[in-house]
């Protein structure tokens, strides 16, 4: 009765209504303020619940993006300041007009097949002496090999370094230039075995070189790692041949008689694009018959029986070749399979 008798004079005393008045606040605070505590204290907790993963990604395909088979290739060679050796001596505004137009008179025969001009660059250059290291080559320097790396860029085209190994070691001399390759998707790799001596048995332009798989085979090991580490479009590689091939032989190994010993000992991979590219020099009565008959077998020929590389390519001379007539871009798309990788030297 006390009790009850005190509470209605409190609740009716002059004090009553600021009682009711702070009451209404407190409810009021924890009504909004509940929330914002609410997430705050959250965080202060363990999940009880796994926390959200992270979004699965499709894995990178090294085809997109790659050129080949998509495209076709048209490209002019050079080793740098040798104006002898190529329309690609220099980069220059004139040469980068001419490519364009040889290689839209491509695409005017085969719309389905556009045209990616490139540029075939000499950057390690055979030597018939010796050099401080015994390698009978020498290396561009990286001044101008970069120069050329800008000028594709800018200019979108496709830029092959070219090997020509001499005596050097093989896997040295590739890492000289693999950066290029790692860095920039637009460039590629070619390598001539006409100026290759793995077993020091030769002088560049001197004697024959006879060239075998398990010397060639590591390049194609090293670019395959490239599109899946640095997420580039598999790369191109360029084999120039000159000579024939050793596989039906007595003597395979007879470098009078071949320049690729065993080629159906090379790898296939399909993280790279491998190109089998006729590259003898006309230039006399019945250059184009034999032209002909050379990328038959050494493509044609080749590519159904070993099955380890999928693309042909040939070269043209404008000025060694001209006095006999220059093959014509109807002519080079008759043969059978059709080329895909063309380059034009002087």
């Amino acid at each position: 009765m006390k009790i009850r008798q005190r509470w209605s004079r409190f609740i009716s005393g002059p004090g009553s209504a600021v009682v009711l008045v702070c009451s209404l606040l407190v409810v009021v605070g924890m009504v909004i303020f509940y929330p914002i505590w609410a997430t705050a204290l959250s965080h202060l907790r363990l999940p009880s619940v796994p926390q959200e993963t992270k979004k699965a990604y499709p894995p990178f395909d090294p085809a997109l993006g790659a050129v080949l088979p998509r495209h076709r290739v048209v490209a002019y060679y050079a080793v740098p300041g040798s104006e002898v050796t190529g329309p690609a001596f220099e980069p220059s505004e004139s040469m980068y007009e001419k490519l364009r137009e040889q290689g839209a008179a491509y695409e005017r025969l085969d719309s389905a097949h556009p045209v990616q001009s490139g540029v075939d660059l000499v950057v390690s250059v055979p030597d018939s002496f010796p050099g401080p290291d015994g390698y009978y080559s020498h290396h561009v320097d990286a001044r101008t090999i970069q120069s050329y790396v800008d000028f594709c860029q800018r200019h979108q085209l496709l830029l092959f370094l070219d090997l020509n190994f001499g005596r050097a070691p093989v896997m040295k001399e590739l890492t000289s230039f693999l950066p290029y390759l790692q860095r920039y998707s637009f460039v590629h790799l070619a390598v001539d075995p006409e100026w290759m001596f793995p077993r020091h048995d030769g002088v560049p332009g001197v004697n024959l070189s006879n060239v075998r798989a398990s010397d060639l085979n590591p390049i194609i090991e090293a670019l395959a790692t490239i599109p899946m580490k640095y997420h580039v479009p598999r790369k191109m590689l360029i084999f120039h041949q000159y000579r024939g091939d050793g596989d039906s032989l007595t003597n395979p190994f007879d470098a009078t008689q071949a320049e690729l010993a065993d080629k159906h000992k090379l790898l296939a991979d399909k993280r790279v694009d491998v190109i089998l590219h006729v590259d003898s020099v006309g230039g006399y009565q019945g250059d184009h018959e034999d032209k002909k008959k050379q990328y038959a077998e050494w493509v044609g020929q080749d590519m159904k029986q070993y099955h380890n590389f999928r693309y042909g390519g040939f070269k043209l001379f404008y000025h060694i070749e001209a006095a006999t007539g220059l093959m014509t871009p109807a002519d080079v798309l008759a043969m059978r399979p059709a080329p895909l990788v063309i380059t034009y030297g002087n």
